[in-house]
This record gives C-alpha cells, sequence and structure tokens, in this order.
C-alpha cells in the first residue's frame, strides 16, 4: 500500500521544484530561457564588491541604464553605516544628485539623475547590511505622463461649475 504512494508523490514533488519563484531582467538566452540577473548589468549605479543579489525580493524590468523597479542585495560583513557611506561618495561619480538623504537605524537616500530618481533604503542585519534600491521615472516624466493634460488647464465648458477658489490666509 505505502509503494502506491510513493510514484504520485514523487511526480509532484518534481512539478513543485519545476516551479521558480525569483525574478527576469527581461533578458533571455539563446535558448529562449530568461537568464538570471547580475549586476554587471548594473552600468549606472554603483555596487558594493561583496553584494549578494536577493533575486527572490528583486524586480527589474528594462534594459541597460533605462530599467526600473526595486533591487534587494545584501553586503555581508559590511554595516549600514559603511553602505550609506559608499552610495554618498559613489553616487555621484555616476553623475547622480543628492535630493535628501536621512542616516537612522533604517537609513534612506534619494538620488536624481535626469529624469530617473533612486531611492536607496539601507538597515543593519544579523550579518551586515541590507539595501533595497527603488528606481523610477521623476513624476510628471514617464510615458503615461506624456498624454496627461497640462497643468493650466482652459476654463471649464458653459454650464459646469468650476472648483472652489482658495485663498491663503495670514497666520495669525
Amino acid at each position: 500500500m505505502q509503494f502506491r504512494l510513493i510514484p504520485p508523490l514523487m511526480v509532484a514533488l518534481i512539478a513543485l521544484a519545476g516551479c521558480s519563484h525569483g525574478i527576469s531582467s527581461g533578458t533571455t538566452t539563446d535558448s529562449g530561457a530568461a537568464a538570471t540577473p547580475t549586476f554587471s548589468q548594473f552600468t549606472d549605479i554603483p555596487i558594493p564588491d561583496s553584494a549578494h543579489m536577493d533575486t527572490d525580493r528583486s524586480l527589474l524590468v528594462g534594459p541597460g541604464d533605462s530599467w526600473v523597479g526595486r533591487l534587494v542585495f545584501s553586503v555581508r560583513w559590511t554595516h549600514a553605516p559603511e553602505i550609506f557611506d559608499f552610495f554618498k561618495t559613489q553616487m555621484p561619480a555616476y553623475k547622480w544628485q543628492e535630493i535628501s538623504s536621512v542616516r537612522a537605524d533604517i537609513s534612506v537616500m534619494t538620488w536624481q539623475r535626469g529624469d530617473r530618481i533612486a531611492t536607496i533604503q539601507i538597515e543593519d542585519t544579523t550579518l551586515g547590511a541590507e539595501v533595497t534600491l527603488t528606481m523610477g521615472p521623476v513624476a510628471g516624466s514617464g510615458p503615461a505622463q506624456q498624454n496627461a493634460p497640462a497643468a493650466n488647464q482652459p476654463p471649464p465648458a458653459a454650464g459646469v461649475a468650476p472648483p472652489p477658489a482658495v485663498t491663503e490666509q495670514p497666520l495669525k
């Protein structure tokens, strides 16, 4: 009776093993399979030498210097203050301009280069630090915004009430 359960169980385990979690960088190999992302694909941001990518938590879309998404990696034996300093000194070398930064238990930095924004979150872990780098377009610069109405829109059509006017009151 026990031997009859083994083949279906093995088939189920093999099928589950075929399911994979991870990310796709949008590139494929010659065989058509998705290529495993590596740090070498990031030519627009600095990456610490000892970084290890978390492919389960990263989501990368787009090629080259136009990628967007979330890149998560850990750096063993290096703590958050050192990683913060690494980005503070290296991002300008990649032509990024600092917008803001907060050094804390969970540090956050925001950088801009052209029409892209990079937000870097850094926190200590037991064995080092974890970095979550989120990359996206500047608000209003993406393709969806090209068809958006201009900020100075014409007055509403006849018969439609305009929105109430906002007046500033001095503080007392």
